[in-house]
């Protein structure tokens, strides 16, 4: 592993950043962060309108018979029944945006996490590809001159050759891979260059995984099926108090009269007259739409609870995995590489058994990267699962 840390300090040198400085930054540079406090903000001043007291209507006339001047004042009175439903389903939409946020930067985070350790992994892959190329050049000298001193054949010093030649070209794979990698980290950052260059162990948090059990109330996909159901109900509410017939009260002056000096002031009030129909297909609706939302709402608890379970299931099984391969495969491998590598240079074995050995420790070390870097993505979609990120 000596080599591998050796080969990755000298790659090209870039913006170094954690994965802290990383989500941070996303967080910062990203359109989807403005994008969701406007959203916030919109749901806050829908809040503000279901609150606000409506304007009177005030009228003026001016007419050819007596009295010439007519002033009406008018302010509606059924808002007082609605205020309170309205206002609560206003709190439920500034619920529905919070969470609706929540998922979105959980979502930003999962990405900038992929691409992050996706980015790591692909520069120790190519790290790993140069070392092993190194190796393999190391046991074609080798061959080479043992075939000079008539050791071996001329096939084991080509077939010593051509594994060389292979290892330098999974080498040009890795580092086009690991390039790639860190262009899509750039744009996940919200960045035009590809410079950036993950710090983190790729073994982060391995040997520590998120305490407790996450709840399906906990995750902002249920936090926002919640907050619907919670709205539709206010609604629902707000729809049938309008169908109470409340007044408006009036009041007015009338002046401009010869025989009247003065004016002559008005106070009564208007009433809807329910006479043709009782809103009742708006209740209708309004009651199915509270009924739509409250299922909807249970299905969304019980889609979480699966989801909770299965990435819980997976983020474990993947940890165990990545924990045996960097204790117990990956030395092994390295032992029984060197040994073989001794064993050839002193002539006690053939080229098969080295290049065997090679080609093992290249697998288990490749294997062992895949497996560190599936825990991680495991680990992200437990975090946008959550809507945490610690």
């Amino acid at each position: 592993m000596l080599m591998l840390l050796l080969a990755l300090a000298a790659q090209q040198p870039g913006d170094s950043l954690s994965l802290r400085a990383a989500l941070t930054r996303a967080r910062g540079q990203r359109p989807l962060s403005v994008a969701t406090a406007a959203s916030v903000a919109e749901a806050r001043g829908v809040l503000r309108s279901a609150s606000a007291i409506p304007n009177p209507t005030v009228a003026y006339s001016h007419s050819e018979a007596f009295p010439l001047n007519h002033l009406t004042v008018e302010q509606p009175l059924d808002w007082l029944l609605r205020r309170g439903a309205d206002r609560d389903a206003g709190r439920a939409g500034v619920a529905r945006a919070g969470a609706d946020s929540a998922q979105a930067m959980a979502q930003l985070d999962r990405d900038v996490r992929s691409a992050y350790w996706s980015a790591r992994a692909s520069r120790e892959a190519s790290a790993l590809a140069a070392t092993e190329a190194m190796e393999a050049d190391s046991l074609a000298a080798i061959a080479g001159a043992r075939y000079r001193a008539g050791e071996i054949s001329l096939l084991e010093q080509e077939q010593a050759e051509q594994e060389a030649a292979l290892s330098r070209q999974a080498e040009s794979r890795a580092r086009e891979d690991a390039r790639v990698s860190a262009l899509d980290l750039a744009r996940a950052l919200g960045r035009s260059d590809g410079t950036v260059v993950p710090t983190d162990p790729l073994d982060s948090g391995l040997d520590q995984l998120p305490p407790g059990d996450l709840l399906p109330a906990a995750t902002p996909a249920v936090r926002s099926a919640v907050a619907d159901s919670v709205a539709a109900a206010a609604q629902l509410r707000a729809t049938s108090r309008a169908r109470v017939p409340t007044p408006s009260l009036q009041a007015g002056a009338e002046w401009g009269d010869p025989s009247q000096p003065g004016s002559l002031s008005t106070i009564g009030f208007a009433i809807p007259l329910p006479l043709w129909n009782q809103d009742g297909g708006g209740m209708t609706a309004a009651r199915a739409r509270a009924g739509r939302a409250s299922a909807l709402a249970a299905e969304t608890r019980l889609e979480a609870d699966r989801l909770i379970l299965g990435a819980k299931v997976h983020l474990e099984e993947t940890a165990l995995r990545a924990r045996v391969a960097r204790d117990s495969l990956v030395p092994s491998a390295a032992r029984i590489r060197s040994r073989a590598m001794r064993g050839y240079a002193a002539g006690e074995t053939g080229i098969l058994p080295a290049l065997d050995a090679l080609r093992s420790e290249r697998q288990v070390l490749l294997e062992a990267i895949q497996d560190q870097l599936a825990f991680q993505l495991a680990l992200a979609d437990w975090h946008a699962l959550s809507g945490s990120d610690e």
